[in-house]
């Protein structure tokens, strides 16, 4: 067989591809021998020399996994635009409803009994196209069972809905199912959401507005002027015509965004509201 060009290869290589592609038992060696290629898991192979992404490992676990398993957790959150940009220290989440619960270096496989939906990719996502995921929302929820920090998880859960990657009430009833244990972030994160809280800051000021001595509020207020929404105000003091915006501490950096406030700020005067 002539020389092997490693564009021609998935860079996740199974027993199966290895065999469709005509390379043989000898030939892998050579190739494993030489340094171009890296043994991931038994029968697995890696096709390049460098250090292998999470989404190799995402690979290698649908390869090891049962048929019908999903990669979930905060790679797939990632993919929906929620989350850390900085990948966890935990391995890479794939899920089945059958087999045996096992870790491979990088890759995490559990066996759930919560249903969930595969959704495959397609070829403009680079290094995931192929690769079975769940919805945003067993993402987001897989995700927040994970991180022991509260303002993760908040911050999560309320970034998907704002950001549209789906619903409350999908959270809501992927939350229902989940076990219980270690799961006292993302049900309060959940609390936030239901009540209207659309970021961490939103929902570290409706922690304090609970407990203080202020009148009634409401959260996320549309502001309407001669039938039109014009602004959503964060929250609303009804009785006394005033209004409370929650910006997170980055916002005002640029003297564009301040700008844009004050802009904001006067036109909410000129409807009445302070």
């Amino acid at each position: 067989m002539g020389s092997i060009v490693p564009a021609d290869l998935p860079r996740v290589l199974t027993p199966a591809a290895a065999a469709a592609f005509g390379l043989t038992p000898g030939r892998i060696r050579t190739e494993v021998r030489r340094g171009n290629w890296q043994r991931l898991a038994a029968g697995v192979l890696l096709t390049r020399p460098d250090r292998p992404s999470r989404s190799d490992w995402a690979a290698v676990g649908i390869a090891l996994a049962p048929p019908g398993a999903a990669v979930t957790g905060w790679d797939v959150a990632r993919l929906y635009g929620v989350g850390e940009h900085r990948p966890p220290r935990h391995p890479v989440l794939v899920i089945a409803s059958r087999g045996m619960n096992r870790v491979v270096a990088g890759v995490r496989i559990a066996r759930t009994s919560r249903p969930f939906r595969r959704i495959v990719l397609g070829a403009n996502s680079q290094n995931w196209a192929d690769l079975p995921i769940t919805t945003a929302a067993r993402a987001v929820v897989d995700t927040a069972l994970l991180d022991s920090d509260a303002d993760r998880v908040r911050a999560i859960v309320t970034a998907s809905v704002q950001r549209r990657a789906c619903r409350v009430e999908d959270l809501v009833a992927e939350a229902a199912l989940a076990p219980r244990r270690g799961g006292a972030h993302l049900r309060r994160a959940l609390a936030d959401a239901v009540t209207g809280a659309r970021s961490v800051a939103e929902a570290h000021a409706l922690d304090r507005l609970r407990h203080a001595e202020v009148p009634n509020f409401e959260l996320n207020v549309p502001v309407c002027v001669d039938g039109r929404v014009v602004f959503v105000v964060d929250v609303l003091f009804r009785a006394l015509r005033a209004v409370l915006e929650i910006d997170g501490r980055e916002y005002h950096f640029r003297e564009q965004d301040w700008l844009a406030t004050m802009a904001r700020h006067n036109a909410l005067v000129t409807v009445g509201l302070a």
